[in-house]
């Protein structure tokens, strides 16, 4: 394999180096899930490193990662879009130009497919409780999250009952969520993580045809920032026979 550019031969060497032959990264071992607004309600992004961090169910379950984020399951698609505008500036005299760095805005799509239990709103806001009686909205699992809210809220008009949430002018969806998205190959190491910090939902879509029978949801999603979660993971992978890389030359 190429480790340098003047290594590089097409007839020999592959171009990346450090590729282990069946060990990939894909959708089937990367998991999404929800969470609390903001880390630092829970006690920063250490604290979720830490409990991503652990080898065991038993160790994690230890350190609160099952207290910090819900899973998402029957997720179908999910993409990750992100704009930084520029300003372009000439001068006169020249045919030269500066630029000058402006906002970076991004947005998540999420697509699933309803199969039973909670809806994708509902799941979305799995940490969400009122603080005060009577509730409207209850959490769907005691967590650090629904019991550290950093803005308590009681919800007056209602999303929906029990597992189904699909009235998006409820005043619930006024309040921001958290996301996580945690990655790993197909013999489980880690690679990184990313956190999305206050989420809000500003279009959602449901859906089902006569001539089908599975019922579809999306949902557009902003966020304030993303936090990268410095997780214990595997290191950039440059050595040429990192992982028993395989190397193809001609003998």
């Amino acid at each position: 394999m190429s480790g340098t550019f003047s290594d590089w031969a097409p007839y020999y060497n592959y171009v990346q180096n450090g590729m282990v032959d069946g060990n990939f990264v894909s959708g089937a071992f990367t998991i999404i899930a929800a969470g609390p607004p903001r880390l630092a309600n829970i006690g920063g992004a250490a604290a979720l490193a830490g409990a991503l961090g652990s080898s065991t169910a038993a160790e994690r379950s230890n350190a609160a990662a099952d207290q910090i984020v819900f899973p998402m399951g029957i997720v179908q698609n999910f993409s990750l879009s992100q704009t930084r505008n520029f300003q372009r500036i000439w001068e006169v005299g020249s045919e030269r130009s500066y630029f000058i760095a402006g906002r970076n805005m991004g947005q998540i799509g999420l697509g699933r497919v309803y199969y039973h239990g909670p809806s994708l709103l509902r799941v979305l806001y799995t940490y969400y409780q009122d603080m005060m009686p009577s509730t409207l909205v209850k959490a769907l699992w005691q967590s650090k999250g629904s019991m550290s809210q950093s803005n308590p809220h009681d919800v007056v008009i209602p999303p929906g009952y029990e597992n189904i949430y699909l009235n998006l002018a409820s005043d619930l969806f006024a309040q921001p969520v958290g996301m996580l998205l945690l990655l790993r190959d197909v013999n489980l190491n880690t690679l990184g993580a990313l956190y999305f910090e206050a989420c809000y939902v500003p279009n959602h879509t449901w859906g089902v045809d006569s001539q089908g029978v599975i019922i579809q949801e999306q949902a557009g999603i902003q966020y304030e920032r993303a936090l990268p979660v410095q997780v214990p993971a595997l290191s950039v992978i440059t050595s040429n026979n990192a992982g028993g890389a395989n190397v193809n030359t001609w003998t």
